[in-house]
């Protein structure tokens, strides 16, 4: 491989989180040595601006060294709010299905929700959709930073989306995102999403995941039938008691240090 196809098929992954920034530069499949960054963000509150300018000082502090290198954002999903979409022939036209979508996420989450950038999945005719918001000038800020910064945004993604491809070709039935203070279920089939269900945790999440499963199921009693549920957790904080038996845990890409396993399946 020459010099060119190595700097050219670099990229830098970034994950933002209320209480964190870490990123790392990838080369193909491979992270980067020593291109760790971690820094700590202090915002009890949850907002993104702290996060939005940690996101800006990070790529200053990169330099020219890494000038014109493309950025993939991953987001918690704190910030990106999920919901499936229900089919329908407006989803068939560019701007009827913007409207069709946000008349959905606000009837779901308020007029908060008219602020907001909508993306969904491409599923097949009369399928639901996955879809994601993100508050609009949240996602304005971070591609005019890394426009300012003088680097490409190829991606701005839930947390959720890079699990799920870092998880597909196991081709679970359902699987539990785990992260710090955040909890989202998702059933899966025929290589697609299909049901999510996103909460906030307010006590351990080895205690909480369980009841909320259970919870879940009884609201849609199809999923009773998965005999299996995979668990990606990227809350490090060591569990205090066993999980039931139907949970079992996904073994992720090696991550270089404590606190990296977003980003380290970020893999471009």
């Amino acid at each position: 491989m020459s010099l060119t196809e190595i700097f050219s098929s670099r990229t830098v992954c970034v994950s933002l989180a209320p209480d964190l920034l870490t990123a790392v530069v990838r080369s193909g499949k491979r992270i980067v040595a020593h291109s760790e960054v971690r820094i700590p963000l202090d915002q009890a509150e949850g907002k993104w601006d702290g996060a939005l300018a940690a996101f800006g000082a990070y790529l200053r502090t990169a330099g020219v060294t890494l000038k014109g290198v493309p950025v993939s954002v991953a987001l918690t999903t704190r910030w990106c709010q999920l919901a499936m979409i229900p089919w329908s022939d407006a989803l068939l036209h560019q701007d009827s299905a913007q409207r069709f979508q946000q008349a959905q996420f606000v009837g779901i989450y308020g007029d908060a929700a008219r602020a907001w950038s909508i993306v969904c999945d491409d599923a097949p005719y009369g399928q639901p959709r996955l879809a994601c918001a993100i508050e609009r000038d949240f996602l304005q800020g971070l591609q005019d930073v890394a426009r300012e910064c003088g680097h490409p945004c190829v991606a701005i993604e839930s947390v959720l989306s890079i699990t799920w491809r870092a998880i597909a070709s196991s081709h679970p039935q359902a699987f539990a995102l785990v992260e710090p203070g955040r909890l989202v279920l998702a059933a899966a089939a025929n290589g697609r999403i299909h049901a999510v269900q996103a909460q906030a945790l307010r006590g351990p999440w080895e205690s909480e995941l369980p009841q909320a499963w259970q919870r879940w199921t009884l609201r849609a009693p199809e999923l009773g039938e998965i005999a299996q549920v995979a668990l990606v957790s990227l809350d490090e904080r060591p569990a205090l008691h066993a999980l039931p038996d139907y949970f079992e845990t996904v073994k992720l890409p090696p991550a270089p240090a404590p606190g990296y396993a977003a980003v380290a399946m970020m893999r471009c």
